[in-house]
């Protein structure tokens, strides 16, 4: 302390005086509330007492009520006191691991450098994205035990290693808490409940799996008076309180059926808050059959699903129609179509579907969310259609019949021996005196869908894993376990009696859940194999994400667009259920409290008629997208657009126009048509009116964090930015009329050791990629601003980043080399340097029109001012083979090497060079030099025009002849 400044010691003394001033005052002044309301009460029984005579009873009785009210309340205002407590005491925890963890992560400060990589589990994350998918894959958070923060290390660069690290399933643990913590938690005997500062970095032994069980949880009576059961909505307004209950997990299952239906025992509750600007839309639910239920949906794609004990949903659900802003006008027809036990059908996805301007798998979504299904109720899980019935051959032929299953027939039809079994043991029952009653007459004594079918389907991913595990007990025979996508199809539509399942979307858009990335022990079969990865059918050439893409094209295909009417009919119909009964004899057991209750004026039975004729309606647009035909592409003339200085930076083709920005200018927002720039020689930022091309704002708070090389702009409030300081920092900024209110630094995110020299983000994914010369990129979560992983592997500085909307992907390029890899950090293939030198990708960009649609390319602007288009193939290569056997007698060898070639054989992605287009006749060496670079791409939004810009400013455009 002696070499504090004086003057800095005066201010922070001061500094200390004002707040415990300020704390006494507001101590000071809740007395004089309480002293106020007490004497209140007293004066009330006084006065009655001066107005006429009363007894000293009735004195005392008033007194002892008045008490008790007070009783009551200070009582609430303890318990509300107790549990706010509780909530900061479990935030401050929560920050203080996170510090830990941001300290002790991939490349932090006391981290593993470029190229290391911790062995964290992944974890599906429960935010919703577009068409209500959960496509975000996070790591897994780290947690603290007896004090250690447990962390594992694997390398990314030696396929030694990476062996090595296969086999070792237990973590090891990098960081330990020093001596004097320990002490301190010997002494105290409260592990989990103290706080260690900065740990000591050294290597340990590996921790054994009894130390990573948790906490055994306090049993809870499950009554209206248990402590863990909180009010929600009671700070409301002063005064105003919802007497509502939020029912919490039982169990460390997120399900909260599944938690309720198997255990007693609950963890400690938590208090969780939303603004109602960050509410966009809330719908009735039903919880364990009942209607008890809301579902709040947020803007960021997370969900609240409260179940109400008192069945107060309706009310509180009015009283949030008439605060929420997103909710305000609804609350009556919602109201009144949850009394009518009928959804509220909205007819513009039918409309939009009938004419083609929503895929199948959004109007299923739809479908699903207003018949009540929700990912937060494994009961209620959404449910799709097996479309496919071919999963042997090594390519799909779409326009057969034969190759999908029959859509007009429930599970348990598909084949007329299986259907005659199921009426045969229906007719049983029905003819057995003893056990003729109507609860047991069905013809399947199972259902489509259920917490167990959709836990088996997502066993190799977190938190179903968990959940399935707690479900069964641990892990199920691994002959019963989803193992084989063509032996589920077997199962469910021919070989099993008991089983009638259909899919979840995650068949259709989530190739993780195929993939045991965690490493989870599922066992063995009989036959030795162990139980890791999904098996695929042949058609999806041993990808997973080949088998999303396909599995997709199919649902989205010809024959199941006609025909998906009548499954939408079987599922969630009810018009028809009686002749559906009679002539199919599709009866589950207990229909009549799964099934969706759909208005007779809405019956999909009679409003899919016209699906037939949609693509008759409906013809092909003339303009085809540009990468349909490449050979046929032809430049303009003459430039679209062209600057009066610098390079294109960024070309953005919006509903009616399209706008082209010079070289570090960003536009911010369309509607009020300003831009974000940066680049001047004191590191400042401004802002500017793209009309009138004047600045309307300058800002210095960039000027803190270097030179600034590059920018991102996800939305209107956000800007991200990032330079020679290594930081990407993300920025809070308010415009309004040419006025900047505010731009404050939300967080920096720490990571990278050379500057940082490009940016792509996505609102979709809720992703930053951030690239730099120090060979690596990182991923970010754009949500929680924290580090996800990092891509490691380059050659050199990263020149270009672009992120694929659709599917998640990622592309970036170093040097001449283009990279193409998941969300999870896994490179899927880059190209190829056997043909020889190439000039420098500047920019990149996908193709997004469908995600299903194999012709989909990745287009490259190169510094020799061609541009170059890429595709991805699928080519055989020979693995490793068994070492070879003698030749069994009887056994011909060449049938044996055929065999034997089958199971050698696998395949890769490779990136293809499909098409170079050059502006120029003439194809000369020469020619290229006087090119100017390509440096911005864009589509147009039916993609029938390709958009380029160049270094000299111009602006021109690639159609199809």
């Amino acid at each position: 302390m002696t070499d504090i400044s004086p003057l800095w010691e005066e201010m922070a003394h001061k500094s200390w005086l004002l707040f415990t001033e300020s704390q006494k005052k507001k101590v000071a002044s809740g007395s004089q509330n309480t002293f106020e309301i007490i004497s209140s009460a007293v004066r009330s029984a006084l006065g009655r007492q001066g107005k006429e005579s009363v007894t000293v009873q009735e004195f005392l009785s008033y007194m002892e009520s008045h008490r008790l009210r007070g009783h009551s309340m200070f009582e609430n205002m303890r318990t509300n006191h107790l549990q706010l407590q509780a909530s900061m005491w479990e935030g401050v925890s929560s920050k203080w691991l996170h510090v830990e963890a941001e300290l002790l992560r991939e490349r932090a400060v006391f981290g593993p450098g470029p190229g290391v990589l911790l062995s964290r589990d992944w974890v599906q994350d429960a935010a919703e994205g577009p068409n209500r998918t959960r496509p975000r894959i996070r790591r897994k958070a780290l947690r603290r035990v007896q004090g250690t923060l447990c962390l594992g290390l694997r390398t990314g660069m030696s396929d030694e290693n990476k062996n090595k690290i296969e086999g070792d399933t237990e973590p090891k643990i990098l960081c330990e808490v020093g001596a004097e913590a320990k002490e301190d938690e010997e002494e105290g005997g409260q592990d989990c409940d103290r706080l260690t500062f900065f740990p000591v970095l050294k290597e340990t032994t590996a921790i054994t799996e009894d130390a990573l069980d948790p906490l055994t949880p306090e049993p809870c009576s499950h009554t209206q008076d248990c402590p863990d059961i909180r009010i929600i909505l009671q700070e409301l307004h002063p005064g105003a309180e919802v007497k509502a209950k939020m029912k919490h997990h039982p169990s460390s299952v997120r399900d909260s059926s599944i938690s309720t239906t198997l255990s007693k025992e609950l963890p400690k509750a938590r208090c969780r808050r939303w603004p109602y600007e960050d509410i966009k839309e809330a719908r009735f639910m039903r919880f364990l059959l009942e209607d008890n239920a809301i579902e709040v949906f947020m803007k960021n794609g997370l969900s609240a699903f409260l179940v109400f004990l008192n069945r107060d949903h309706v009310s509180a659900y009015k009283r949030m129609c008439s605060i929420v802003p997103a909710l305000k006008g609804r609350g009556v027809a919602e109201v009144i179509a949850s009394a009518k036990k009928t959804p509220v059908v909205e007819k513009a996805a039918l409309v939009k579907w009938q004419k083609g301007e929503i895929s199948n798998f959004e109007y299923l979504m739809h479908l699903n969310t207003i018949a009540g299904r929700t990912y937060n109720d494994l009961m209620q899980y959404p449910v799709f259609p097996w479309v496919l019935a071919d999963y042997q051959s090594e390519t799909l032929n779409l326009s057969n019949p034969a190759t999908f299953r029959d859509l007009s027939k429930p599970m348990g039809a598909q084949t007329e021996k299986r259907r005659q079994m199921f009426l045969q043991r229906y007719e049983d029952v029905v003819n057995d005196e003893e056990e003729g009653d109507m609860s047991a007459r069905c013809h399947y004594c199972t259902h489509y869908s259920s917490a167990i079918i959709v836990a088996s389907f997502l066993v190799r991913m977190e938190p179903f894993s968990h959940t399935f595990q707690t479900l069964q007990g641990g892990f199920d025979i691994p002959e019963r376990m989803f193992f084989s996508v063509k032996k589920e199809w077997e199962s469910a539509s021919r070989d099993n009696m008991g089983d009638v399942r259909e899919l979840i979307p995650e068949f259709f858009y989530l190739p993780d859940f195929l993939l045991n990335s965690n490493h989870i022990e599922l066992g063995c079969m009989e036959d030795g194999t162990t139980l890791g990865d999904v098996e695929l059918p042949p058609w999806a050439k041993g990808d997973t994400q080949e088998f999303i893409r396909v599995h997709r094209e199919a649902l989205e295909s010809d024959y199941v667009s006609s025909h998906l009417h009548l499954w939408i009919d079987l599922i969630f119909g009810k018009a028809g259920r009686m002749l559906r009964t009679l002539l199919l004899k599709a009866q589950f057991w207990d229909t009549s409290a799964t099934l969706a209750r759909f208005p007779s004026s809405s019956s999909p039975s009679r409003i899919h008629l016209a699906l037939a004729l949609r693509k008759k309606d409906h013809p092909q647009p003339i303009l085809l997208p540009f990468f349909f035909k490449l050979d046929k592409l032809k430049a303009s003339a003459q430039p679209f657009r062209e600057l009066p200085r610098g390079p294109v930076g960024q070309i953005l083709c919006l509903e009616k126009e399209v706008m082209v920005l010079e070289r570090n200018r960003l536009l911010l927002s369309p509607l009020l048509g300003c831009y974000f720039s940066w680049g001047f020689p004191d590191n400042s930022c401004a802002f500017g009116n793209i009309a009138t091309e004047k600045t309307f704002a300058a800002c210095e708070s960039l000027c803190d964090w270097g030179e600034t090389l590059c920018a991102a702009c996800p939305n209107p409030t956000t800007i991200v930015t990032a330079g020679t300081s290594t930081v990407v920092c993300v920025w809070d900024v308010a415009v309004n009329k040419d006025k900047v209110t505010h731009m404050k630094l939300r967080q920096p995110l720490y990571g990278h050791t050379d500057s940082v020299t490009c940016l792509a983000v996505s609102e979709v994914h809720s992703m930053i990629v951030s690239g730099s010369r120090d060979l690596t990129c990182i991923l970010w979560d754009m949500e929680e601003l924290s580090y996800i992983t990092q891509l490691a592997g380059h050659t050199t500085s990263i020149s270009a980043l672009a992120i694929n909307e659709l599917t998640g992907e990622i592309a970036s390029c170093a040097g001449p080399r283009l990279y193409l890899w998941t969300m999870k950090g896994q490179l899927l293939t880059c190209t190829d340097t056997s043909c020889g030198p190439r000039p420098d990708v500047l920019c990149v960009s996908f193709t997004q029109l469908h995600e299903w649609d194999a012709k989909n390319v990745i287009i490259t602007g190169c510094a020799d001012g061609i541009i170059r288009i890429w595709k991805t193939e699928y080519t055989r290569t020979q693995l490793p083979g068994p070492p070879e056997e003698p030749v069994s007698p009887g056994q011909d060898r060449t049938e044996r090497d055929v065999s034997n070639s089958c199971q050698v054989k696998g395949w890769e992605r490779h990136l293809v060079l499909c098409q170079e287009l050059n502006r120029s006749q003439t194809v000369s060496q020469r020619r290229f030099k006087n090119n100017p670079a390509i440096t911005a791409l864009a589509l147009s939004r039916s993609h029938a025009t390709l958009l380029a810009g160049d270094a000299w400013g111009r602006v021109f455009t690639w159609t199809c002849e």
